[in-house]
């Protein structure tokens, strides 16, 4: 059995349609595959952020950024 990851903060804005459908476990949506999903913000409903930044999962988890609101 995989050991679950570590809990990791992330924007309340990210979203994609993996994350739609199988909620928090995500990661484990057959068609996931890291570095191929699209995310985007339910801020701007696009693919940058309030800030103008990209969003992604690693983007969208970094506490200092501006528009950072924890899920």
């Amino acid at each position: 059995m995989a050991e679950p990851t570590p809990y990791r903060p992330r924007c309340i804005s990210l979203t994609c349609k993996s994350m739609q459908v199988w909620g928090e476990d995500f990661e484990n949506d057959p068609e996931y595959q890291a570095g191929m999903v699209e995310f985007w913000c339910t801020e701007t409903f696009k693919n940058l952020g309030p800030d103008d930044g990209d969003v992604n999962l690693e983007a969208c988890c970094n506490k200092e950024r501006k528009c950072f609101r924890e899920f």
